[in-house]
């Protein structure tokens, strides 16, 4: 039997893994779409100082491509994508992925059972296809007054502007998320001023982060068990993290304890002492890792502002309190868009119904990777495939072997189509909210997990292990094939 072509929309971690996965499965007509100039997802798009993973090494790479020289503990930024770049040219998907092409649309023709693309670069079919758009892939930028108007350069994290010299300047930061502690520590000591804009402070844990010397790295690539070893250990410890963030609040507590061990010890003043250290429960936001943020807010030429901003002037940015603080530059370190899962992709499916449609204005699917009415097309790193603690890739993995779990199905009932039923997607949307209500994620602090509403499409309110076991195979019943 002719095995079904295969679309992949996005040239990210998401994309390329499954690509090679796919590939490694014997399925050969792919295609990868990736709108940027290389491959990358946001590992190309994101370039700003001091870029890293929160996520060692070790367990930040494909399981089936594990790599013994990684330079630090915490892989930075151009490295992580070089690697992506090494595996795919290594599993022989590179030639497969077409860049600088943008997918505007996909829509299912029901009379052929194929899905149409349409693309900068002309219209493509495909049998099934496979969302990989990422959910850091669109900036956020906030509706702040006046920010057109500002005089000088004024951009976000992820576009950065190598061409703005920030040295001597008076920086505006705004924003203390993971892109402002990973970028503020970096410019700190060249520019003459850096005003941090905070709405509110997040709790942070040591990285304790360091250099794997020449030794280290022959050791890992003469014993690659002890690279699997370190890799099974992070990922425990996380599942553990992530045991406390959804079912077992108690485990919390020593986070917290560290959390403000580390304020306390880098920061003496009170005043900043008060300022940065959060009132709400540890893990309701993203919990960040740093050795720097405090030691750096903690310099003379940084100032933590509170006081929320009224507008941007010309010359700079005046909060509540009437006062107004001169900047030559303003970055922006205020997070993505991460409800769209497609954006900006149109997506249709039977009967003429968008995904917009279905999803009603919070998205949901099967397991983050199937929708009811959208035959042959499954999402990576789907809606609810955000963990508390842990490798995204991981899930990614686990997502993907769901994917060649369902064409194994579709190609031994001899079908054309594979869908997830109603009632699957229902049961499993029930059990996923009632899960989430209990998770810390939903304890009351504002983040980026939880729209306005008090729906939450990202979070996954279980272990990764979990994650792994209910998508590793198709569940009976669960699929109409067609």
């Amino acid at each position: 039997m002719t095995r079904p072509s295969i679309a992949i929309v996005g040239g990210g971690f998401a994309g390329i893994g499954s690509a090679v996965m796919l590939s490694r499965e014997g399925y050969g007509d792919v295609t990868v779409f990736e709108r940027g100039d290389r491959i990358g997802g946001v590992w190309n798009y994101n370039t700003y100082p001091g870029i890293a993973c929160d996520i060692p090494s070790h367990l930040y790479e494909f399981s089936f491509a594990p790599n013994p020289d990684w330079s630090r503990r915490f892989s930075p930024g151009h490295e992580i994508r070089a690697y992506m770049e090494d595996v795919a040219r290594r599993h022989g998907v590179l030639d497969k992925v077409r860049l600088r092409t943008e997918v505007t649309s996909a829509g299912f023709d029901e009379s052929r059972a194929r899905w149409v693309l349409e693309t900068s670069a002309g219209r493509h079919e495909a049998d099934v296809l496979l969302t990989a758009c990422g959910q850091l892939s669109v900036p956020r930028i906030p509706p702040i007054p006046g920010l057109g108007d500002f005089a000088g350069p004024a951009f976000h994290t992820a576009r950065w502007r190598d061409d703005v010299d920030l040295a001597g300047k008076r920086v505006a930061l705004i924003g203390t998320g993971c892109s402002a502690i990973q970028t503020g520590p970096s410019i700190q000591p060249d520019v003459a001023q850096l005003d941090v804009y905070q709405r509110s402070p997040g709790w942070t844990l040591p990285k304790s982060d360091f250099e794997y010397g020449p030794r280290a790295k022959r050791l890992f690539r003469r014993f690659p068990l002890i690279a699997r070893l370190d890799r099974q250990l992070a990922f425990w410890f996380m599942e553990f993290a992530t045991t406390g963030m959804t079912r077992r609040r108690w485990i919390l507590r020593p986070f917290e304890a560290v959390g403000r061990w580390q304020i306390n010890s880098k920061i003496k003043d009170p005043e900043l002492r008060r300022k940065v250290t959060p009132t709400d429960e540890i893990g309701c936001k993203r919990i960040m890792l740093t050795d720097d943020w405090y030691s750096t807010l903690a310099e003379p030429n940084v100032e933590v502002v509170t006081d929320a901003i009224q507008t941007v002037t010309r010359g700079g940015i005046r909060t509540d309190d009437g006062r107004e603080r001169p900047a030559d530059a303003i970055v922006l370190a205020t997070g993505f868009s991460t409800h769209g899962f497609i954006a900006p992709m149109e997506v249709t499916g039977r009967d003429g119904r968008t995904l917009s449609d279905a999803w009603a204005g919070v998205p949901k699917a099967y397991l983050g990777i199937t929708v009811p009415g959208f035959p042959n097309m499954f999402l990576l790193y789907g809606p609810n495939t955000n963990g508390g603690a842990g490798s995204v890739i991981y899930a990614i993995e686990a997502a993907a072997q769901h994917v060649i779990a369902g064409l194994r199905e579709l190609e031994r009932s001899r079908a054309r189509t594979i869908e997830v039923r109603r009632a699957a997607a229902d049961g499993f949307d029930r059990e996923l909210r009632d899960a989430l209500a209990g998770t810390v994620w939903h304890s009351g602090c504002a983040n980026w997990y939880v729209d306005e509403n008090g729906a939450d499409p990202n979070q996954w309110p279980w272990t990764w292990s979990t994650y792994r076991r209910r998508t590793e195979r198709v569940e009976p019943g669960a699929y109409e094939l067609v």
